[in-house]
């Protein structure tokens, strides 16, 4: 989730172009300009990258060498349980990891925090001076190795990872609680997930398998070689030692004649074992044809959560647009969680999308009674009104149901 880089003076330049999007001409062609009004630059103070870094470098000493990494960049990309999470969710993230890691290296040394939603996955650029105390001469010096340590990078991740879940109430269990997405959606996405996870390994076990009975039919076809091999060796042996210069018979032909019997034995008994890897082979055509198959739906579910993918990444474009139209339109920098949960429940009513659960229906009027009570809504409250009227109607006529499917069944 995060990466360290130590970096040398010679290479800030090039870095602050690089975060602060200084040019349209990028060498990175995951970049795409018609995102990068979307990135953050969570240091919001009239100043850029290098001055801050030459600011705070005429504080501390740093050794005149142009191999001294005067600056450490940790890069922290957004989690895959956050890809479908709100902007708030995902501002909130990185809102907090920069947090977490000001107070792990010190504010005062942060040069850069940039947040890129402008590449394929959103991520933090956080740069840092990496800045300790030298007791001995009693200044602060630059030293990457003094603050860079192995238990630093050892303890890094788990550290993050815990002050996130103790902060942010949606990655305490390190995945979203359904509410960003429709249910269907989330459950979609985990179905398409469980059958990819199945296949690949249903793969690698039709591989493994005809790997393995590839190799009992080279070992069979191996062996009735070597017996063809020694019966004509046998035959050869005879026609060669039957008598010597003399006339005289040196080694009996019964003699080889049953040894030769022996390898008849073997080669029956190979003979069978071919006519095994022959049934074998049989099956592993059929075996390969179910591969075909599994290959095929395989590609077709991954085409159909690519396309559920694309989809969202659609939604989460027109997410970000209606977002940036309310901010820079309307001036509203933030939705509050009540009155998105409260609008969804009154479009649905809306459009006559009604639930047949009553608990569901309860929990509808606990949302919009909710932000009926709050002075900060932005709905109409008579529009609140109607909706909380609409629903305790709803749980009525579903109670009557209810009411009158049980005395149906007691009669």
């Amino acid at each position: 989730m995060a990466h360290l880089k130590k970096n040398t003076r010679g290479a800030v330049p090039g870095l602050a172009v690089h975060f602060e999007r200084k040019t349209d001409h990028h060498s990175n062609k995951d970049i795409d300009v018609s995102k990068t009004y979307l990135n953050q630059d969570l240091i919001v103070d009239g100043s850029d990258m290098i001055s801050r870094f030459n600011d705070r470098l005429s504080d501390v000493y740093c050794m005149k060498r142009d191999d001294v990494k005067a600056l450490a960049t940790w890069i922290v990309t957004l989690p895959e349980e956050l890809a479908s999470a709100s902007y708030e969710q995902q501002t909130a993230f990185f809102e907090e990891s920069k947090h977490f890691l000001d107070e792990r290296y010190g504010k005062e040394n942060t040069m850069a925090a940039v947040v890129h939603y402008d590449e394929t996955t959103p991520h933090l650029h956080y740069a840092f001076v990496p800045v300790v105390f030298d007791e001995k001469k009693e200044r602060y010096k630059v030293s990457a190795k003094q603050v860079l340590t192995r238990h630093d990078l050892q303890t890094f991740h788990d550290d993050l990872d815990q002050d996130l879940k103790k902060v942010l109430p949606f990655y305490e269990k390190g995945v979203l609680n359904n509410k960003t997405l429709p249910f269907e959606n989330v459950a979609e996405i985990k179905k398409y997930n469980d059958q990819f996870k199945a296949l690949k390994d249903e793969l690698a076990n039709v591989e493994e398998n005809i790997g393995a009975k590839k190799a009992l039919l080279k070992i069979t076809n191996q062996e009735l070689d070597e017996v063809d091999l020694a019966e004509k060796q046998i035959d050869d042996f005879k026609q060669a030692l039957s008598k010597n210069i003399f006339g005289k018979t040196v080694i009996k032909p019964d003699d080889l004649d049953r040894f030769k019997i022996v390898l008849a034995n073997m080669k029956k008994a190979t003979l069978q074992s071919q006519h095994d890897a022959e049934q074998t082979n049989k099956e592993l055509v059929k075996v390969k044809k179910q591969l075909a198959d599994v290959k095929a739906e395989y590609q077709t579910l991954k085409k159909a959560h690519q396309q559920l993918q694309d989809s969202q990444q659609e939604s989460q474009k027109i997410d970000y647009a209606m977002r940036d139209m309310l901010k820079s339109d309307y001036g509203v920098d933030r939705i509050k969680q009540n009155d998105v949960e409260a609008r969804v429940v009154l479009y649905k009513l809306d459009h006559n999308d009604l639930t047949q659960n009553r608990t569901e229906a309860t929990s509808w009027l606990n949302t919009l009674t909710t932000a009926r009570h709050d002075r900060e809504t932005k709905i109409d409250h008579k529009r609140l009104d109607w909706g909380i009227n609409q629903v305790k109607a709803l749980i009525n006529r579903l109670v009557e149901l209810t009411h009158d499917l049980f005395r149906s069944m007691t009669r």
